[in-house]
């Protein structure tokens, strides 16, 4: 069995839980959806595509979104973007493009109402048991190191 360090970042839209962002060491990142959130036809709105009235509703958030290195673009479009996110990267040492590490350090402070925050260990293993059940791509990664944000 390999072992993977992932972070976790819960993101919530005006207090109210959107999902799970899981960022892996290998680079890989998956979004995985709060049920009350995908269930709630009033629920706040975190793209116009998955507002209740838009045809796709139904379908964008019934699986995880999973990127490699990127963040799909409804996260990514709210990382700072040509000089200011190249001196942020170097700043911390990373690639411009290598996107959750830039996100998971902005994320109290994202645009717009979208909050990101690190998880406790117990709700790791929460979110551990939904993205196993979601994500065929992943089965065994409860099983990785978790490393929590400060």
């Amino acid at each position: 069995m390999t072992t993977e360090t992932v972070e976790v970042l819960k993101l919530s839209l005006h207090r109210i839980a959107v999902g799970y962002l899981a960022g892996y060491q290998s680079g890989r990142n998956i979004l995985v959806f709060d049920q009350e959130y995908v269930a709630n036809t009033n629920r706040p709105t975190l793209t116009l595509s998955g507002t209740s009235e838009h045809p796709a509703s139904k379908t964008i958030f019934a699986k995880p979104w999973i990127k490699q290195q990127r963040l799909h673009p409804v996260l990514s479009n709210l990382l700072p973007e040509g000089a200011l996110r190249e001196w942020f990267a170097q700043m911390l040492k990373l690639h411009p493009d290598n996107k959750f590490p830039l996100f998971a350090q902005l994320a109290a402070d994202l645009p717009g109402a979208l909050v990101a925050e690190p998880v406790t260990s117990a709700t790791f293993q929460k979110v551990c048991l939904i993205i196993e059940r979601r994500s065929s791509q992943y089965p065994k990664w409860c099983w990785m190191v978790v490393r929590i944000f400060h």
